[in-house]
């Protein structure tokens, strides 16, 4: 099938908002559920927490389809006279308009109400900072290095930014790569640097031990370079036609995948956030094996179009949600904690059907909050953006995936 340009109009790939409806869902299953369940002695709680415990790994089938599609836009526009600004154009105005109003909001109401509201709740959500980080940092994207250097991710209405620092850190770098790098050494450039960084989260392991592995950009770097390694292979004549042909192998690697996943969930079960994530097995292979089981379930998705993984991404009620992930992804835990607190004066755990009720209007608060924010903020502005246009270019591989202006989180 062939690449259209991309500066006519083009529709949005289904099975790919499909992929983000289930990534944001893991993300709010996790905070909402899982991690509320804590201290919840029930069977039912002790049965989802042995189920889901990587459910936190939304993050990382974000990263996948982030490397995936932003990869594959630089490589179809590599050629592109303004290649850098249209990108940066673009990506600015996806992610900054809605993020820094969020920032704003919170440093304006944190100030408003700082002498008014004595609450421990109002304290864990305004109060709660990260140590000896100046707040202007979170306009540069910097938060996730001091997350790092102190373990803490700060209040919970931005202890979700990391994750955006360490895209926007990794736009930096990938468009320049891509650019420099000839299409014929992509992939193995990309198979070394995916190689690389689990030796580099190993060593950090040995000799510097800590929890900043889950939120720097070196150590979380092969789920969104096997994003980008899938885009190459899409683009890539001989490696499509390969995929093509031995569709069945890459369904009997989703599944050994996915036992390896079973796995993990076995080894994680009972553990804390921090034990799991400072731990050997995580470390040394366990990231890079949920970011290969995501990159596959993308391969099928992308490639397989009639089969089951494709036509349930299909289903409208994934791609509404993965048409607002970006707003529900800032607002959840803000949300969540502001509900409780407010209505309960407790934090979000849930003990009684109170607690799950008022955990369930959290979610619909932060859905409308996010529906409103792609409707009438968020699309506007990125469709403005989309009147910056790439110049003329030239189509490597008819075989290539359809190039739409469904781009990520």
């Amino acid at each position: 099938m062939g690449l259209p340009s991309d500066n006519r109009p083009t529709s949005r790939v289904p099975e790919w908002d499909g992929i983000r409806g289930v990534a944001i869902l893991l993300v709010v299953f996790f905070h909402y559920i899982f991690g509320a369940l804590e201290s919840n002695n029930s069977a039912v709680a002790h049965g989802i927490r042995a189920v889901f415990p990587l459910s936190w790994s939304g993050v990382d089938l974000f990263f996948v389809l982030s490397g995936f599609l932003i990869g594959g836009i630089l490589m179809d526009q590599r050629e592109s006279p303004n290649y850098f600004k249209t990108f940066y154009v673009r990506r600015v105005c996806r992610i900054v308009p809605v993020y820094f109003a969020w920032l704003v909001l919170f440093f304006v109401l944190a100030w408003a109400f700082s002498a008014a509201i004595s609450h421990e709740w109002y304290s864990t959500l305004f109060k709660r900072e990260i140590p000896h980080f100046p707040r202007w940092g979170y306009f540069l994207f910097l938060q996730n290095l001091y997350m790092a250097k102190s373990s803490l991710l700060g209040s919970p209405w931005l202890a979700a930014t990391w994750s955006l620092a360490v895209e926007e850190q990794f736009y930096l770098l990938l468009p320049l790569m891509l650019w420099f790098i000839r299409p014929k050494h992509r992939f193995p450039v990309f198979i070394v640097l995916i190689a690389l960084v689990p030796v580099f989260r190993t060593y950090l392991f040995l000799f510097h031990s800590g929890t900043f592995v889950y939120v720097l950009l070196p150590c979380r770097a092969d789920a969104l370079l096997l994003g980008a390694l899938c885009a190459c292979v899409m683009r890539e004549p001989v490696w499509f036609s390969r995929v093509q042909r031995n569709r069945r192998w890459l369904q009997v690697s989703f599944v050994l995948l996915l036992l390896g996943v079973a796995g993990l969930t076995a080894f994680v079960r009972g553990r804390s956030e921090n034990s799991v994530f400072d731990s050997f097995e995580m470390d040394t292979f366990g990231f890079t094996w949920i970011a290969l089981f995501y990159a596959c379930f993308l391969m099928l998705a992308t490639t397989a179009k009639d089969g089951l993984v494709a036509r349930v991404l299909r289903n409208r009620v994934l791609r509404h949600f993965g048409l607002i992930a970006y707003g529900m992804y800032l607002f959840h835990m803000a949300v969540d904690t502001l509900m409780h607190g407010a209505l309960l004066g407790k934090s979000t755990e849930i003990n009684t059907f109170t607690d799950l009720g008022v955990t369930a209007l959290a979610f619909g608060v932060t859905w409308l909050l996010a529906v409103l924010s792609w409707n009438f903020f968020e699309k506007p502005i990125i469709r403005w953006g989309h009147s910056f246009s790439y110049g003329k270019r030239t189509v490597v591989a008819p075989e290539a995936v359809p190039l739409t202006r469904s781009e990520s989180l």
